[in-house]
């Protein structure tokens, strides 16, 4: 009654607790803290999300502006027409224009082929004509900027729409049909996209930031009141009853406080004054309340190791009930015995404990369960009674752990690509054999080195900013690349990178799988020179020459200059091979493909495209008297027998000639002018050559 009547007459009314103050006040805090910052971090978070939409839609305007103005060049403005269509039914872009500085849209009416046509003084461009269409919605200043050749973007967030004017540049090139109007600037091209994307991921940041804001201040609320509540309040409300119950005259109080603060030290004092009036142990229910809270099982046996305490982690880990351990020798529960070995038991006396004994534990079903023992010896009482305390930590999830790590490394060991684990700094933590195999380096030279070691230059920087953007974006990145060896030797290989995260998401390790592909490469390079040569000479075959032709006659239109192509029929070559041989035969064609190589400039091609039919591209060519020289020199070259296998071969050619952007430009065109000469050449009486320009047209006037 003396205690009830002293809590009752000094209670603390609701308001004047110093919890519901600290709890008041606390609030109050982080609401101001988190309305702050999540204002401050929602801020940046936008201003982050535009920019990279900006620079993303800039990256792609400058690649489309780019690829425009490739198209103008060509002179077909239909390329470029057609080019617009296309890209403007891409989702991402609303409007793709090509502007001309009087604010009228290109490509429409037919002003500027006007202009160039005149220019050229000539009918050279015609295409299909529309009406004029006048852009009307433009910022004059902005277009008026554009104009002068500056670029120009303007973000409207409340529209959700990005616009690019981007001045297309007069070019050297563009002078021969636009020399009329000497501008730096012939036009401006119009992109507008979406950033409709840009303002959904703005929008779900707000709403993560929000979520994520609570979510913090609550936790972090949370743990400022349960920390404070702990060390301070529940403290304070500990001394304040142990001070009414010792005020009723309870001297069995004590306070059990663990921190050394002032208020641990009052708690102490507490504790000391009522020790003095009064000694006390600490009781069964007090240590088996410890023992119920730990992880860990516990074992708490006599002398003869039987089981006389248990907590409840050695029930829920082996399967028995509390009555059913009770006197049970702990051997029973374990395969094979605790049988302490000599130098154990030595231990066991000396210091009065043993630590990690590994044993397997026996479940009431049968099945062993792997455990780390810590065995210590405790005495008691005034006859020094012996109990024996076994802590024991069941290991199944670290054994198996264990075999992982050991599988995997054998795996490493002998897989024959390479691997290579770097830390999220790039730096090398472990490498296979099959790593130190293909690049020459061992282990130890290159653990806690950077990878770039192995950089053979041949990427450019450009090259890696696109590997790691896509290994930071996507988490992974494969392809080809070259890389050297420690003795300098470079090869290509196949790569993969995997980028490793925790569980915050945060990268903790980048692992590299890659193979040495040198022998691949070899086997398609071989195979594309089988693929455009010829077998038995080395020359190229009828597919390269093909590609080697059209290449010299576009670059002849493109520099004004001439290509000379010569057909070349061997004379009396069927007479050897059906005479000497196949063996002889094809020995022959190897010496006649050495002989008009030789006979040629190394920027010249000699081709074979058929029996005995050769074909020869003479590029650059100052005048036809030098295509001519050329012919000469075979002719004079086959006018003595060739020495074959050890035969002398009386063999001679019928030379076809024709020169290309004066004759024609058509590629199948100039093949069959080069072909009709030398069939001219053929029937005159072999071993002579014939011009298409000059003989053949003469021959058809007869």
């Amino acid at each position: 009654m003396a205690k009830s009547a002293y809590n009752t007459k000094n209670k603390i009314s609701w308001s004047n607790r110093l919890n519901t103050r600290f709890q008041l006040t606390l609030i109050l805090v982080l609401l101001v803290a988190f309305a702050s910052s999540q204002y401050l971090l929602f801020s940046k978070q936008k201003a982050s999300i535009y920019q990279e939409e900006v620079e993303r839609a800039a990256f792609m305007a400058d690649g489309l502006s780019r690829s425009l103005q490739t198209l103008m060049l060509s002179g077909n403005a239909e390329y470029a027409t057609d080019w617009i269509e296309r890209v403007s039914k891409s989702p991402e872009l609303l409007i793709v224009q090509v502007i001309r500085k009087n604010h009228y849209q290109a490509f429409l009416d037919g002003k500027t082929l006007d202009a160039v046509n005149s220019y050229l003084d000539e009918n050279r461009f015609s295409r299909a004509l529309k009406p004029a269409k006048k852009i009307t919605d433009l910022d004059p200043a902005a277009f008026a900027k554009a104009v002068a050749g500056n670029e120009f973007s303007k973000l409207d967030e409340a529209s959700g729409k990005l616009t690019f004017l981007l001045p297309i540049r007069a070019r050297n090139a563009c002078m021969g049909c636009h020399g009329y109007d000497q501008s730096k600037v012939r036009g401006i091209l119009r992109i507008t996209t979406s950033v409709a994307h840009a303002q959904q991921r703005i929008s779900r940041a707000l709403h993560d930031t929000i979520v994520f804001g609570i979510s913090v201040a609550l936790l972090i609320g949370l743990l400022l009141f349960l920390f404070i509540r702990r060390q301070i309040l529940i403290p304070l409300e500990q001394v304040a009853e142990a001070t009414a119950d010792i005020a009723a005259g309870n001297l069995e109080t004590r306070i059990n406080m663990r921190n050394k603060s002032e208020i641990g030290m009052l708690g102490d004092s507490f504790n000391h004054m009522t020790d003095a009036l009064k000694n006390s142990t600490v009781s069964r229910e007090y240590f088996e309340t410890i023992m119920s809270s730990m992880g860990e099982m516990l074992f708490v046996t006599d002398s003869e190791h039987k089981i006389q305490l248990t907590n409840p982690a050695v029930l829920a880990t082996l399967g028995y009930q509390q009555h059913e351990l009770k006197d049970k020798p702990l051997d029973a529960l374990i395969d094979g015995g605790i049988e302490l070995s000599a130098g154990e038991e030595k231990r066991l006396a000396d210091e009065g404990e043993i630590k990690s004994i590994e044993r397997k534990f026996l479940h009431k079903d049968g099945h062993s369960i792997p455990v780390l023992i810590t065995v210590s010896m405790m005495q008691y009482g005034e006859n020094n009674v012996c109990q024996i305390i076994h802590a024991g930590r069941d290991i199944t999830r670290q054994k198996r752990i264990e075999r992982d790590l050991s599988l995997a490394a054998k795996v490493m060991e002998s897989d024959s690509n390479a691997i290579m684990i770097c830390d999220h700094q790039a730096n090398i933590l472990l490498v296979n054999p099959a790593f130190c195999v293909i690049t020459g380096y061992s282990r130890d030279e290159v653990i806690g080195r950077n990878p770039r070691i192995l950089s053979s230059g041949r990427q450019s920087a450009e090259f890696y900013r696109n590997l790691w953007d896509s290994l930071l974006s996507d988490g992974a990145w494969a392809g080809e690349i070259w890389n050297k060896r420690k003795d300098g030797g470079v090869y290509p290989e196949r790569l993969s990178i995997s980028a490793v995260c925790n569980d915050a998401g945060e990268i903790t390790n980048y692992v590299s799988i890659f193979n040495d592909i040198s022998e691949q490469k070899d086997i398609e390079l071989r195979l594309s020179h089988m693929a455009h040569h010829d077998q038995l000479t080395g020359l190229p075959n009828r597919t390269l020459f093909i590609d080697r032709l059209e290449h010299a006659l576009a670059h002849a239109s493109r520099n004004k200059d001439k290509v000379g192509l010569m057909f070349i029929d061997i004379d009396g070559f069927k007479a050897v091979n059906d005479n000497h041989g196949h063996d002889v035969g094809d020995a022959l064609l190897c010496i006649i493909a050495n002989s008009l190589t030789e006979l040629v400039r190394d920027a010249d091609t000699v081709a074979r495209i058929g029996g005995d039919e050769f074909v020869i591209i003479l590029e650059k060519l100052l005048s036809d008297t030098a295509i001519i020289q050329v012919a000469e020199k075979i002719l004079n070259r086959f006018s003595v027998p060739t020495l074959a296998a050890g035969i002398a071969c009386d063999i001679g050619c019928s030379i076809g000639i024709t020169i290309g952007s004066d004759d024609s430009s058509s590629c199948n065109e100039i093949v069959k002018q080069a072909d009709t000469a030398m069939y001219l050449a053929k029937t005159s009486g072999k071993q002579q050559y014939r011009i298409y320009g000059r003989d053949c047209v003469a021959a058809m006037e007869l």
